[in-house]
């Protein structure tokens, strides 16, 4: 039996913990824009085009001894290049978005193989296993990523909540958006923006991999509780939570990945919730007619 208190005592499962539920709260709020607006394939490519910049990071660590070059920023680098050229209109209107988001995808993928192929161990730079990057390891997030990743929590929320009407037409209606005066372009930059920090921040929990998990599963479930996007947000958050924190408690437990666990403990839930609805409306049939 787990001795919960000696454990939670340990800073790196305090950490762990923390990083988790920032990442779930974050992924509640971005991830119901995501899901409404109909966009999980676009997160999937910024998510996977982030590898790209965690290798560059390594690479540029090594050949140039700049330790100060972290991957999380080689992965922003990356994830936020992706999502604004998949703004560009040039580029939408000559190439299909599906296709773009499947060249960026496969090609970061690439780069972060060879960038970690290139570096040279005399500099003293080690990369994390592909395995940690690609499917995450919450037990690396140190003290000051952990610092980094509620800051830039708070700061993405706190843009969600102030662009919030704009956001709510964007996601709905972006045509009537465009007939009301509002700049979609730059508004669209901006989402994807804010998803390709969102996957870098998700990556520190569950790897860029299963980053999609956490942006779509809590969504989906907390839309099938409300219409209303504000309390979407506001259960797909809750959800998250409460699921990322099962997910943990289940890792600890049977000792295995966190982030797997998480992802799949949402899985799981995403499961039962459609279930849990087609049971209700059929329940409710009879006494409707």
């Amino acid at each position: 039996m787990t001795d919960w208190g000696a454990v939670l005592s340990i800073p790196l499962i305090q950490n762990m913990f923390l990083a988790t539920l920032a990442a779930a709260a974050l992924c509640g709020v971005v991830g119901t824009l995501v899901v409404v607006k109909r966009i999980v394939f676009v997160s999937g490519g910024i998510a996977h085009t982030t590898f790209g910049g965690v290798g560059f990071a390594y690479w540029v660590q090594s050949t140039f001894l700049a330790f100060w070059f972290a991957p999380m920023l080689g992965a922003a680098i990356f994830g936020i290049a992706a999502a604004i050229i998949l703004c560009i209109p040039s580029v939408s209107k000559r190439v299909r978005e599906d296709s773009t988001i499947g060249v960026l995808w496969v090609v970061g993928m690439a780069l972060g193989v060879i960038f970690m192929g290139l570096v040279d161990p005399a500099s003293g730079v080690v990369p994390r296993s592909f395995e940690s990057v690609l499917f995450g390891d919450v037990l690396l997030v140190s003290g000051g990523d952990l610092k980094i990743m509620v800051a830039v929590a708070v700061a993405v929320v706190a843009i969600i909540a102030f662009l919030y009407r704009d956001l709510q037409a964007l996601t709905f209606d972006e045509t009537h958006a465009r007939l009301s005066g509002m700049n979609v372009l730059a508004m669209n930059v901006l989402l994807y923006v804010l998803i390709a920090v969102t996957c870098v921040l998700a990556m520190n929990v569950v790897g860029i991999i299963l980053v999609i998990a956490m942006l779509t599963i809590p969504a989906s479930i907390a839309g099938m509780v409300s219409d209303d996007l504000g309390e979407t947000m506001a259960f797909s958050v809750a959800f998250a939570a409460v699921l990322s924190v099962v997910g943990l408690v289940a890792a600890i437990e049977l000792d295995v990945s966190p982030g797997s666990s998480v992802t799949l403990c949402m899985g799981i839930a995403f499961i039962v919730a459609i279930a849990g609805k087609a049971l209700a409306s059929r329940l409710a049939r009879p006494a409707d007619a």
